[in-house]
């Protein structure tokens, strides 16, 4: 429908058309605490879980329930599978390319030449999250009219990251400069972690963060939550990156924000993206598409969280099917 609607006559010429526009942001830099921490935890328990501490843990193998690339494959070969054919590509990192490339990219039939690595400055030795890393990389992804967000931990679907990609392209051509600048591809779960607040016309107003603000609490009864994808106009994210750099960061203390939690090393909090749709909503410019599965919602944190990981894959990849001969091989 959303191919017919725009002229492009099918969803192949869309997600072309679509992919000369876009920047895919794919963040994968560090290890993450609680990953690190439950290493060590398996470690002094006389488990040997293979994995380098000083590997993000996008490289960890899981079983592979796409349909391409071997099995198994890195956790992280799900979230960039997802955006392969929808624009150029920037991999947020702190070392490993090479492992990257080899163990995820080629292997997914990304074509040489169609991704560019960035290295996220990490005061203290930590990065400030993935906020600064999208502000670290304006310069890659300027001249694109949309950017995807991705996370290297999830079990994203093709079908969201495009249908929120051919929305957010179908409001910009209607409402020019009036559009959305945040269209968020969103589930109904039990006690989300990362809980939307809508208001009264279906707008999202607030949303939460647990950890970002110091807390692990989540959201009591049933809500809405996003998922691992986020889709930008490439102007109202600068924008909005723009006026938290301006208002909330200093070379001296880094990232004071409020609502954030203060960084125990002295060195700055984190500044997320969250943190650029909480700015947008505010405004009346982010926008819900209530058409991801819960499942998309589960990030490997630690060990503990894999089973969980590979059970929600293979339901999510049971969707890939539809968009064969759409995007690429799937």
């Amino acid at each position: 429908m959303a191919a017919a609607l725009s002229g492009d006559g099918d969803a192949r010429r869309l997600a072309r058309r679509l992919a000369e526009r876009t920047a895919c942001v794919t963040m994968l830099a560090g290890s993450g605490s609680r990953w690190v921490a439950s290493l060590e935890a398996a470690k002094a328990a006389g488990l040997d879980s293979g994995a380098d501490p000083s590997a993000p843990r996008g490289l960890f193998p899981v079983r592979n329930y796409m349909g391409l690339g071997p099995d198994p494959a890195p956790i992280a070969a799900y979230a960039l599978a997802v955006v392969r054919d929808l624009g150029r590509h920037i991999v947020v990192v702190r070392g490993w390319e090479s492992e990257i490339e080899d163990r995820i990219l080629r292997p997914l039939s990304y074509p040489e030449g169609s991704w560019a690595f960035a290295t996220q400055a990490a005061p203290g030795g930590k990065p400030r999250g993935h906020g600064d890393a999208a502000a670290q990389t304006m310069d890659l992804w300027a001249g694109a009219d949309y950017v995807i967000v991705n996370f290297g931990g999830d079990a994203s679907s093709p079908l969201s990251a495009l249908s929120s990609l051919a929305v957010m392209d179908a409001l910009s051509r209607s409402l020019g400069d009036e559009a959305p600048g945040l269209l968020l591809p969103a589930a109904v779960i039990d006690s989300p972690a990362y809980p939307v607040v809508i208001d009264d016309r279906g707008l999202p107003r607030r949303f939460g963060h647990a950890k970002l603000q110091g807390s692990d609490g989540r959201a009591p009864g049933r809500g809405y939550t996003n998922v691992g994808v986020r889709v930008y106009r490439a102007s109202a994210l600068r924008e909005a990156i723009g006026r938290i750099r301006r208002d909330h960061w200093t070379a001296e203390r880094g990232y004071a924000i409020p609502g954030n939690a203060a960084a125990a090393d002295g060195a700055g909090g984190e500044f997320a993206l969250d943190n650029v749709d909480a700015a947008l909503a505010a405004e009346g410019r982010a926008r819900l598409l209530a058409v991801a599965r819960p499942e998309e919602l589960s990030p490997v944190k630690s060990l503990e969280d894999l089973g969980r990981f590979q059970r929600d894959a293979s339901v999510v990849c049971g969707d890939w099917v539809s968009l064969r001969g759409v995007l690429g091989s799937y």
